[in-house]
Parts: C-alpha cells; sequence; structure tokens
C-alpha cells in the first residue's frame, strides 16, 4: 500500500524536514501539489515536476518509487525522485537506489538552497538510507567540481561518514543563446553551415511538395503523435532494436501532454514530403537561468530520406520561430556533432555512487572496486589474445608469401 510519512504541512522554522512520499498513487499527489515557484533552473522543465510525474508514472510503477521532498522552514530546498535500481556484483544482489533511469531521464536537479546545499543533501541522504538501500546512485546533476554532485559528497563524507567513489564526469549538454535576431544569430554561425542549410532546403524543394509545420499545444500536438510515431518507426532510432521506441516510451510522451503545465508543453515539428511525415522534432519550453526557452526532447527523421536532411529543416525552423518568439535560448538536451554546429556552450554534469555509512556500505565499496579490477583485467587479456592472433596471422601470412 503507499504511504506518507512525515509532517503533512513543512515546519515553519529553519530546520530541515524531509517529507517522504512513497507509492505512486501518493508521488502524483505530493508532485500535483508542488506549486511553490522555484527560481529558474538551467535543469528546467526536465527536473519539474509536471515532466517526473509522466517519468514515474510510465516507467517506473513497479520499481519501488519514492519521493523526498526537503523544506527549509516552509520552502522547498531539495527533492530526490527515488526508484529501486538492483544490481548483481559478485554474485551478491545489493540493494541500490537511484534517481529515475530511462530513455527520457538525461538530468536531475535535486537542490535548491545554494549555500545550504550540503546540509540539505545530509538531510535527503539521511532519509535516502532509511529505505534500506545499500548504496545510492545519484547521476547526471549539474555542475562538476562546484556543483550538487560536491555539495552530495560533502554531505556524505564529512556529515555521514559515509563512503563514496569520487563524481565522475557525465553529459556535457549543448545549448544555444539567442539574442531574438535569427540573421544575427547566424551570422555566428559557420559560413559552412550556413550554407548547408541554404543547400538543403533547396535540395528538399526540388524533391517534391515540401510542408513544414509546427502544432502548438496537448490538443494539437496529441492530434499528430501517430504522424511522429511513424517518423521514428522509420528512423534510424526505430530500426534498432537498442534505441526504438517502446510502449513505454509512448505512454510517456502522451502522458506528458497531460501532465506538463500548459506554458510547457511546446510544440511538435513535421516536416512532410509529397504528404508523408518524414522528420519529426519535439520541444518543450521552460525557464531557465537566461530566460524563457525552448527544449529539445526527441529529434526523428525517415532514414530513406537522409540525403535531402528533413531534420536539419525542421531544426532551422525551429530556431527560426524561437528568435522570432523572442526566447533567450535553445536548450539541445544533447550531445552530438549535430548540436554542437547550433550551440553557443555546454552545460557540464557529474554522478554520483554512495554508499551506507559503516562496514557494511566500506566492504560493499571495496567488493565493488575488486570487480572492477577483474572486469578489466580480462578486457585487458582479450585485447592482448587478440593482439596476438592478428601479429600471428600477419606472421604467417609475410612467410607464406616469402615462400
Amino acid at each position: 500500500m503507499p504511504s506518507l510519512f512525515g509532517p503533512i504541512s513543512p515546519p515553519a522554522d529553519g530546520t530541515i524536514r524531509v517529507k517522504q512520499v512513497s507509492g505512486l498513487p501518493a508521488i502524483m499527489t505530493a508532485l500535483r501539489g508542488l506549486d511553490q515557484a522555484l527560481p529558474p533552473r538551467d535543469s528546467f522543465p526536465f527536473a519539474q515536476q509536471g515532466y517526473l510525474s509522466a517519468v514515474f508514472q510510465a516507467y517506473h510503477d513497479t520499481d519501488d518509487p519514492h519521493l523526498l521532498l526537503a523544506y527549509r522552514g516552509d520552502r522547498l530546498v531539495g527533492l530526490f525522485p527515488l526508484i529501486s535500481r538492483p544490481m548483481v556484483r559478485l554474485g551478491l544482489r545489493v540493494r541500490e537506489y537511484g534517481f529515475p533511469f530511462n530513455p527520457n531521464t538525461i538530468v536531475n536537479d535535486c537542490l535548491f538552497d545554494g549555500d545550504g546545499d550540503s546540509d540539505v543533501a545530509r538531510a535527503l541522504l539521511e532519509r535516502a538510507y532509511g529505505l534500506g538501500a545499500q548504496s545510492l546512485i545519484l547521476d547526471h546533476l549539474p555542475g562538476t567540481d562546484d556543483g550538487q554532485a560536491a555539495a552530495c559528497l560533502t554531505a556524505a563524507n564529512q556529515g555521514l561518514l559515509a563512503p563514496t567513489d569520487r563524481p565522475t564526469p557525465a553529459r556535457a549538454l549543448y545549448y544555444a543563446q539567442l539574442d531574438g535576431d535569427y540573421d544575427r544569430f547566424m551570422a555566428t554561425r559557420s559560413r559552412n553551415h550556413r550554407w548547408q542549410i541554404k543547400k538543403t532546403w533547396r535540395k528538399a524543394q526540388d524533391a517534391g511538395a515540401l510542408k513544414v509545420t509546427a502544432h502548438c499545444g496537448a490538443d494539437e500536438i496529441r492530434a499528430h503523435l501517430n504522424d511522429w510515431f511513424a517518423v521514428e518507426g522509420h528512423s534510424w532510432q526505430g530500426q534498432s532494436p537498442s534505441s526504438a521506441m517502446s510502449t513505454a516510451d509512448r505512454t510517456f510522451h502522451t502522458l506528458l501532454l497531460d501532465s506538463l503545465p500548459a506554458d510547457q508543453v511546446g510544440r511538435l515539428w513535421m516536416v512532410y514530403l509529397d504528404g508523408t511525415p518524414i522528420a519529426a522534432l519535439r520541444m518543450i519550453d521552460g525557464v531557465g537561468t537566461l530566460g524563457r526557452k525552448t527544449c529539445v526532447h526527441t529529434m526523428h527523421f525517415d532514414a530513406a530520406h537522409r540525403k535531402i536532411g528533413p531534420g536539419l529543416l525542421a531544426f532551422d525552423a525551429m530556431v527560426q520561430d524561437a528568435c522570432a518568439r523572442g526566447l533567450a535560448e535553445i536548450d539541445m538536451h544533447g550531445t552530438t556533432e549535430f548540436f554542437a554546429r547550433w550551440s553557443t556552450g555546454t552545460r557540464a554534469h557529474s554522478s554520483l555512487r554512495l554508499y551506507r555509512p559503516g562496514l557494511r556500505g566500506t566492504a560493499l565499496q571495496q567488493a565493488r572496486r575488486l570487480n572492477r579490477r577483474l572486469e578489466q583485467r580480462a578486457a585487458d587479456k582479450a585485447n592482448k589474445d587478440q593482439a596476438d592472433t592478428r601479429t600471428r596471422g600477419a606472421a604467417k601470412s609475410l612467410s607464406g608469401s616469402a615462400a
């Protein structure tokens, strides 16, 4: 049965208190009740309650989900969305909890108190260990040496005396800062990039009846989901079993239309050639530290039409629209070379694994290190065996030639 722990209302003093919400129904209720306005964050809307609501519903109903909410007085200062992420190491099953792990969770953002982040992290970590976690994986947090992973590291090492691994670099995501003028922004791009865009538009227009549309709002986007999903099925992602959309992914995209506030729903850009959808670009909106922004969520194009660059057409149309709307930023939410050509900067992220305080946590950390050494030794041996085989083959070939 779902359970709700902690105070029903946040405390009125300055003490950090943590409310634990467990089970999907209770989590949905709690997320809907989070109407407090937080300062703009570069992770928004991907780490806000509307997005988290769809993530929990589509992917993690059966993963022992929990939501930890930290308050300082009556102000929300931290949030840990957690699921069970068990793993097996050296034949032993480890009870690990961590942030949601699925194809659509790219960034996490859990501490909102600035200089007090390490205090908030300590309170949240204490409650997380109370779930029975033997280890915690906090992945894709904003920043590096002075980011949220560093605050969690300080809280674990100094406050809880918990063993930790060092933070590891995670994704560095591209973004583009805008000033409201498309031509001025494009003037900062390379000459070759601008030429490629013009060439692509001409080639696509010569290929047939070209139409680029922007569908706005939940109802309009919902009416074109089948076109989007059809494009995905013919994309390189859709033709690869490891990256094709699953039923859960389609459920997530549909749920998102209902869970996001109206000003975050964004647009679905579609490219049609002779009436057939050949590219889809899903954008969602938010407010970051630079101001109002639109964010890449997914991008697909029909692999059969790769030569006319339908994905580039959708993206360029979106950039023109973002400039016309006076947006301050396009968050590309990705790491590919395609995004690099449009970007003006990157945002670094890092991940951290922490272990339960005490001897059992230390033993688990040492076991993981041993496991990594054994895996590396096996990989080195396999590489050496392959190199030796190639060397013997080359020597045998030369010997045969000499004879």
